[in-house]
């Protein structure tokens, strides 16, 4: 990490003399350190980290706590007697409606409650909630897999993106080299043919072909280096490192392996797909989603122990208390059957989903393999016209110094060789790409 921190350092200050090259593994660590959608991805993956915890927390018992406090501008209770006299009780009942001695009572006026101050504190643990707690948990684990599958997505096609651009980079690159080469060679043909023509040998239309050919080059080269630059900018934009024209990739396309060293049954790769995970995950959701449902039609059951402190009518007292609770949900059973028709419905739409994209996922890595395959062959082709162009181009200049052939005749060799070195470089830069997009195909991780 402190290596590659360095090279983004040395990048930052491009305006140095020192080229800033770096090898396909460099740009791949630099395109997942600074890639802003990886970034994004990795966010919604701690987040989904976060649900699984909270859904966690489930299993325990909920605490609560809670306060209570008012003064009235009324006292609640308000009671006045009159005064009375009461007789007096010798423990005979019969002798009470002809008692003959009594006992006064004054008049009686009570005003009080007033104010009153409580707080309470609970803790519940449920016993028994249909076992959406447990379902509860396993849908908060699986959203955090398919997050991870996004992220792993997302992974994968920043890394093919980044070895399209750096492919295409030593293509142009190396078609540079190509094109200075064949510049040189014009170069040289141009000083020949002036002599010539300054020793009146040859016409100075002869002249002229060359350095329209040159000419020709010169706008060639143009173009190549503006290809370069846009090119430099793209990919510095997607390694998330400042553009400077001294960045350039280190590589040169020569190590060429077949394809059958990459390849692998689709039934067996089909498994690696992050998207083939993510549609058996659908599956699972609806499933347990419908788990869920039947969790909510069923009995909860669940007890809790608590303390309350009251202060009122001038005393407070603490009390303890324990309790039960039990819930019977009755009038969502009938709702709750169409529900869970409805999520059966679901299930077998995931199901669908998952056997007709497990098939096109197929058809997508037998492509992806056809279009490898046929590359490779590409390049054997483009060697072949390769070496018959050169071989030509010899016999062309061997000729055009015996006077057996035009210069016309030479120039064009020496153009149909070039273009045959380009389809070449091209040829090869494509299957690299073309390797690295089946290598995707696969779910094979790089």
């Amino acid at each position: 990490m402190k290596k590659l921190s360095i090279v983004a350092i040395l990048l930052f200050f491009g305006a140095t003399s020192i080229a800033q090259t770096l090898t396909l593994n460099a740009c791949k660590e630099l395109a997942l350190e600074n890639n802003k959608r990886l970034k994004e991805s990795q966010l919604k993956l701690e987040a989904s980290g976060k649900v699984r915890k909270n859904a966690f927390t489930k299993y325990f018992p909920t605490v609560s706590a809670s306060a209570f406090a008012f003064k009235s501008s009324k006292n609640f209770l308000d009671i006045k007697t009159d005064a009375m006299d009461l007789p007096v009780y010798d423990g005979n009942p019969a002798h009470l409606e002809t008692a003959t001695q009594f006992a006064y009572v004054p008049p009686i006026n009570i005003q009080t409650l007033d104010y009153a101050n409580t707080a309470m504190v609970t803790a519940v643990q449920p016993l028994y909630a249909g076992g959406r707690i447990r379902t509860g948990n396993k849908l908060a684990e699986v959203n955090e897999d398919v997050t991870q599958y996004q992220y792993n997505l997302t992974k994968s096609e920043i890394l093919v993106t980044t070895e399209d651009y750096y492919w295409n980079l030593v293509a142009l690159n190396e078609k540079t080299i190509t094109l200075r080469n064949y510049e040189k060679l014009l170069k040289e043909l141009l000083k020949e043919v002036g002599d010539f023509y300054d020793a009146g040998l040859v016409k100075k239309s002869d002249l002229l072909k060359v350095q329209l050919e040159l000419n020709k080059v010169e706008g060639n080269k143009l173009k190549l280096n503006n290809g370069i630059d846009i090119l430099k900018m793209t990919f510095s934009q997607h390694l998330g490192i400042p553009y400077t024209e001294n960045f350039n990739v280190i590589d040169s396309i020569t190590t060429i392996l077949p394809p059958q060293n990459y390849y692998t049954e689709t039934d067996l790769a089909l498994k690696n797909r992050e998207e083939y995970k993510m549609l058996n995950k659908a599956v699972e959701t609806e499933e347990l989603q419908k788990k869920m449902t039947n969790g909510e039609l069923l009995p909860q059951l669940a007890v809790g122990v608590g303390g309350m402190y009251l202060d009122m009518i001038d005393q407070d007292n603490t009390y303890g208390l324990v309790f039960a609770t039990l819930s019977i949900p009755i009038s969502d059973w009938w709702g709750g059957t169409y529900k869970k028709q409805e999520h059966e419905i679901k299930m077998e739409i995931a199901k669908n989903s998952l056997k007709q994209n497990s098939e096109l996922l197929q058809l997508q890595m037998s492509k992806a393999y056809r279009d490898l395959t046929e590359s490779y062959k590409q390049i054997d082709i483009a060697q072949t016209s390769v070496s018959q162009a050169v071989e030509h181009q010899k016999e062309m200049e061997n000729n055009y110094d015996a006077g057996l052939t035009s210069l016309s005749d030479l120039l064009e060799a020496r153009a149909i060789a070039q273009e045959a070195k380009d389809a070449l470089i091209d040829a090869k830069a494509k299957y690299k790409i073309n390797i690295a997009n089946y290598l995707k195909s696969i779910g094979e991780k790089r």
